[in-house]
């Protein structure tokens, strides 16, 4: 956990030190809050790491863009790996067994980011809170009858503070580097790996709003 501790006493310095630097970040988080907000949605692509396993995820984001400072987003994504294989105890009927189970996990996300530099095409940001609320389940093969299925969704709530890093290469795409780490706020018993780790992730963005903005627009 002196990860988790570290990133929340960085989140804290960062915005209440009363250093000239941070009263800055201050009165433009103050100033930003009062224009007007643009949407903003990315299509993401990203690799992290669940029981020592390193998974490919996939999925969206989309919220309010303030000033090109503040971002307040929901997003949805699907683990799409099949890499995290754990062995489940399974009732069916009166048969009892173990066996393997394949992990499949789903969420939506709840995040603010500040970005504080921008210099295009680099953008470097923090995102001190971001909870992830979604499900997980197992897929297996039954006994003896070899029929595909899966366990039922077990809830799962996460915590994950990270810096990121952006590069566009073009206005509407771009590749991400992030850093940070997730803790496991809440998982049921039944699901049986480590989700609370350091986290480091690489991965592509689409920028799908960029690419309907208008000629005049994307000056």
């Amino acid at each position: 956990m002196k990860f988790t501790v570290i990133i929340v006493l960085f989140a804290l310095s960062f915005f209440y030190s009363p250093k000239k630097c941070n009263a800055q970040v201050l009165d433009t988080i103050e100033y930003s809050l009062k224009q007007k907000p643009k949407f903003f949605l990315n299509l993401n692509t990203f690799n992290s790491v669940v029981s020592n396993e390193m998974v490919n995820f996939l999925g969206f984001k989309t919220g309010l863009n303030y000033n090109k400072r503040l971002k307040f987003g929901v997003g949805y994504y699907v683990m799409t790996s099949k890499k995290v294989v754990s062995p489940i105890s399974v009732t069916n009927d009166s048969l009892q067994y173990t066996t393997n189970g394949e992990l499949r996990l789903n969420f939506i996300s709840l995040s603010a980011e500040y970005i504080y530099y921008i210099s295009y095409p680099w953008q470097f940001s923090f995102t001190p809170l971001q909870f992830s609320l979604g499900k997980g389940h197992y897929n297996y093969i039954t006994e003896p009858d070899k029929i595909h299925t899966k366990t039922k969704g077990q809830s799962i709530i996460l915590y994950e503070p990270n810096i990121t890093g952006q590069y566009s290469v073009f206005k509407w795409f771009g590749v991400a580097v992030s850093v940070g780490y997730r803790v496991k706020v809440y998982s049921s018993k039944e699901l049986k790996e480590d989700l609370s780790a350091p986290t480091f992730a690489i991965g592509i963005r689409v920028f799908v709003d960029e690419l309907y903005k208008k000629p005049s627009q994307k000056k």
